[in-house]
């Protein structure tokens, strides 16, 4: 598995330098803390839903965006293989996108220098990862269940002698990973205005560059905050202005991120109703996208399915590590709406084969 600064995720976030050079990683971060202005953090959705976006009064075609973070990738896979380019490329995306969708990141992909890539949906991408380890019959039926930072994808594969069809479709393109930092977000507010509104006020509408480096850092740890409940009991935050921090508790979180989850898990369940499979039919649910590894979720489907979901060791590169096994393996879905014979995604994970004629897949979310 390829590390770039030193951990195997690069964020997608994308900025803009003084003289208007595309940073990403810690780079990009950073600069965001001082001049979200000059800040994409959603390259991927922007992709999809407009030609360019503003960043510091100027237009930047998000296009440009979406290769700066996949030509960060490949340029790092290039440099641990002594120079060598991959010999095949694997570009993962949800499979609601269509033509248009897909040509967009297509062009992304050579701005960044990958010609030609491979496409493959996302969550055939994840079944095959998750047959790697478990055997999956001829016949055989399984749903995808896909939280990532912005979006949410569900789908419901049937297996074949050739690979995976896709029988049905769903998610919320409003919905990802994001959202649950915003609950947390908010039940922090609420918590620091109940002790003093003014501090929170000063700090979240002043336009001084410091209380904006200061909101910038908050986020993050809020962000870190939520990853930490995944596990541990309570956190505390410390807010700009206050002199104690703030303890927010598993319980509470969970409480806030509920309706949302449980909302996505009716996606799920229309997903499988749709494709005329029973619940208790599915081989099973494969839980994918980092967010997914919110415990509330595996608890919501377990409660609902009667089942526990697949949930890798690694969820935010279960799809990367699935395109990487995905050799001429295609998806031959059963209606053609939904794009589903080849499909891209875009770059966020890569994982190399290490042999000197190599192969990469990214997962760009």
């Amino acid at each position: 598995m390829l590390e770039i600064e030193n951990s195997r995720c690069l964020p997608s976030v994308v900025a803009l330098a003084a003289d208007r050079t595309p940073l990403t990683g810690r780079a990009a971060l950073q600069r965001a803390v001082n001049r979200p202005d000059m800040t994409e953090r959603a390259p991927k959705r922007a992709l999809v839903r407009q030609d360019a976006v503003l960043l510091g009064g100027r237009a930047v075609p998000t296009e440009e965006l979406a290769a700066a973070v996949l030509r960060r990738v490949r340029e790092a896979a290039v440099a641990a293989h002594g120079g060598t380019a991959p010999a095949r490329t694997v570009l993962t995306h949800p499979v609601r996108w269509g033509a248009a969708e897909l040509a967009r990141l297509t062009r992304a992909a050579a701005l960044a220098g990958i010609e030609e890539p491979e496409l493959l949906p996302e969550p055939v991408a994840a079944a095959l990862h998750h047959t790697r380890t478990a055997d999956l019959p001829e016949g055989a039926c399984l749903a995808v269940y896909d939280l990532g930072g912005g979006t949410f994808d569900t789908a419901v594969l049937r297996r074949t002698a050739d690979g995976f069809t896709t029988v049905a479709v769903g998610g919320d393109p409003d919905l990802g990973g994001e959202d649950l930092d915003d609950c947390l977000a908010e039940l922090l507010r609420e918590r620091a205005v109940a002790r003093d509104p003014d501090p929170w006020k000063e700090l979240t509408e002043s336009a001084e560059p410091a209380s904006i480096a200061q909101l910038a850092l908050l986020r993050r740890e809020i962000v870190a905050a939520k990853e930490a409940l995944s596990t541990a009991g309570s956190v505390e935050i410390a807010v700009p202005g206050y002199s104690e921090p703030f303890l927010l508790r598993a319980h509470e979180y969970r409480a806030a991120v509920t309706p949302l989850l449980k909302r996505s898990h009716e996606v799920l369940a229309a997903t499988v109703a749709e494709a005329g499979v029973e619940p208790a039919a599915l081989h099973a649910v494969v839980l994918t996208g980092g967010a997914s590894r919110t415990p509330l979720i595996s608890d919501l489907i377990a409660e609902r399915e009667g089942r526990l979901p697949a949930l890798s060791a690694d969820p935010k590169a279960t799809v990367a590590l699935g395109a990487l096994v995905s050799n001429a393996v295609t998806d031959t879905a059963s209606s053609g709406a939904h794009g589903a014979e080849v499909g891209v995604r875009g770059p966020r994970y890569l994982r190399p084969d290490g042999d000197p004629d190599f192969e990469f897949g990214f997962e760009f979310d």
